[in-house]
């Protein structure tokens, strides 16, 4: 292995003599010192495979090289079994080895090697060694890895329509009910999947340069408006009735909202969600702030529910009205300080309260400040914005 160790330890001169250099840039010497570190690795890498194949760390007391690797460097196991693998690379792919011990390609360069050679075939990667190599000498390791993934799929098309049925056998989504909210869990096959990322990524993109939020906050509230349009306008009508979600609550425990007597609430029955269970006084505030309304009189005999009316249904805010307050708000939310975009249209006067659904009444609110207001945390006058942490 001398001949090799001379390749790696002429890196380690070549950063030592930038070090030293007068002329040398900062950017010289960090080019250097890059080359040493990824000599480096690849040296570490090839020795760590040679201990593993002669079983040296059993001599040291370790059953195996991860074990080795963890109690003497400090190295989880998932690293080490990369760099073992790496070791053995170089000695199917010699021009790859030189390369890396040169520091001229660095240690995930060489995973994607090891990559091809398990998803291309041996041969097949020892063939176009040399033209990956130079294209890895001038792209960075994702990029190197895109382009082996096509050398794959170039070489064995049917794996794609093989991959792609065994995830349409495997396609699935369920939501599981807990008590904060839903768990979503399931796999998208190649088609499904690629809509929905579609969509995603064009709705959850930032609105503008004043927008901040987070990349999930983004993705929520996306997903939120594709919720809501889609029970607005995507779904059929069951004879005349769109899609909706039920909320049931008795009528004291809306009377105790508007009279905002909160000890009065928590004594009455809580409100329910179809489907979910039962919410709490603040999410029901919340969610009755942007709904439409059906009240249902009834009547009740044990477990029989009669219902004697049905009054009209009413929405809080229509569209020309929406139109207004995103105008006025640069389609911004109301809340000082926030950037975020107008997710909802909140009543300061609650409608519940007696609240008129009008222009002088009604502010914009992203989602997470909306939900903020209605559980007391923040507080908003119309016109002049005012908030208060509670």
């Amino acid at each position: 292995m001398s001949g090799e160790t001379e390749t790696t330890i002429a890196a380690l001169r070549d950063a030592a003599s930038a070090m030293r250099a007068v002329t040398a840039s900062k950017g010289d010497e960090i080019r250097s010192i890059d080359r040493a570190i990824d000599a480096l690795l690849a040296a570490k890498c090839e020795r760590l495979a040679a201990m593993d194949e002669s079983k040296e760390h059993e001599a040291e007391g370790a059953s195996s090289i991860a074990t080795w690797a963890r109690r003497e460097l400090h190295q989880d196991a998932t690293t080490t079994r990369q760099m073992v693998r790496a070791g053995r690379t170089f000695r199917d792919l010699p021009a790859v080895a030189e390369a890396a011990r040169a520091g001229a390609i660095s240690f995930e360069h060489v995973t994607s090697f090891t990559y091809a050679l398990k998803q291309v075939g041996i041969e097949k990667t020892q063939l176009l060694e040399e033209p990956l190599l130079e294209v890895a000498k001038c792209v960075s390791p994702p990029e190197f890895h895109a382009k082996v993934r096509q050398v794959r799929d170039m070489t064995h098309p049917d794996d794609l329509d093989a991959a792609w049925l065994k995830g349409m056998d495997k396609r699935d989504i369920r939501l599981a009910r807990t008590t904060e909210g839903w768990h979503l869990t399931g796999f998208l096959d190649i088609e499904t999947g690629a809509k929905l990322n579609a969509i995603l990524t064009n709705v959850s993109v930032p609105r503008d340069a004043q927008d901040d939020r987070a990349p999930s906050t983004r993705r929520m509230d996306a997903l939120d408006r594709i919720c809501t349009a889609v029970l607005e306008h995507g779904l059929p009508a069951d004879n005349g009735v769109r899609p909706h979600i039920n909320v049931t609550v008795e009528a004291d425990t809306l009377k105790a909202m508007a009279e905002q007597e909160a000890g009065k609430t928590l004594a009455m029955e809580p409100a329910t969600v179809a489907g979910f269970g039962s919410i709490g006084p603040a999410l029901l505030a919340h969610l009755l702030c942007g709904a439409e309304l059906t009240p249902f009189l009834i009547t009740r005999f044990k477990k029989n529910v009669d219902v004697l009316d049905v009054g009209r249904t009413q929405r809080l805010a229509t569209p020309r009205q929406a139109k207004a307050i995103a105008l006025s708000q640069h389609g911004m939310c109301a809340s000082p300080a926030c950037h975020h975009p107008i997710a909802h249209n909140h009543h300061v006067v609650p409608w519940s309260r007696g609240g008129p659904t009008d222009l002088d009444n009604l502010i914009g609110l992203c989602r997470k400040c909306h939900s903020l207001v209605h559980a007391g945390r923040l507080e908003l006058a119309r016109g002049s914005p005012v908030a208060r942490a509670a």
